[in-house]
């Protein structure tokens, strides 16, 4: 009897942060580990072997390769306004105007705290941030596309454009629940 195995990667996809690096997707997990330890099957009928024990440079690459979310997002002010957004475009126009406002309490309503500290960022290379279009993903699960401006500091004419996942919920409706990338 042959006995397969399958490496399992726990899953934080990459995406890009402020216009530029990379950040990770949020997850339960704080980490994510591009490849524990690999193990094959020897033969037909022997147990599969652990793949040999990584020298001290893979192990500080496989540290690196840790995607960790970041250490202090935004904190919400008490007391924000209560909102419900049918539609992941209507919840996506306030977030517009919320983000062109830098109007954190607004923010906090349509953001969870990995998209709110990545919006932040954005700052540096946006302003005048539009909506375009959402399109559904799968149930619940939407990608929005956005325009944006330069701002003059960068010397940079045209637009730019923003990618954020949109998620349903029970409050407020609909959320950005991923930053995937600005440029």
């Amino acid at each position: 009897m042959k006995i397969g195995t399958t490496t399992v990667v726990v899953g934080l996809a990459l995406a890009l942060a402020g216009c530029g690096g990379a950040h990770a997707k949020p997850h339960a997990d704080d980490t994510i580990v591009t490849n524990d330890s690999a193990v094959t099957p020897a033969s037909d009928d022997t147990i599969p072997t652990a793949a040999p024990t990584p020298s001290p440079t893979d192990r500080a690459d496989k540290e690196q390769s840790k995607v960790r979310p970041p250490i202090a997002p935004p904190n919400c002010p008490a007391g924000g306004p209560s909102v419900h957004f049918y539609t992941p475009e209507a919840a996506m126009t306030y977030l517009a105007s919320a983000w062109n406002r830098n109007d954190l309490a607004e923010l906090c309503q349509v953001t969870n705290p990995n998209a709110r500290f990545e919006l932040e960022q954005m700052h540096r290379e946006a302003v005048n941030l539009r909506l375009v279009s959402c399109m559904s993903i799968a149930v619940g699960s939407y990608t929005c596309k956005f325009r944006h401006d330069y701002p003059a500091h960068m010397h940079k004419s045209g637009t730019g454009h923003a990618v954020f996942d949109v998620g349903a919920a029970d409050n407020p409706g609909y959320y950005m629940t991923v930053f995937e990338g600005c440029g």
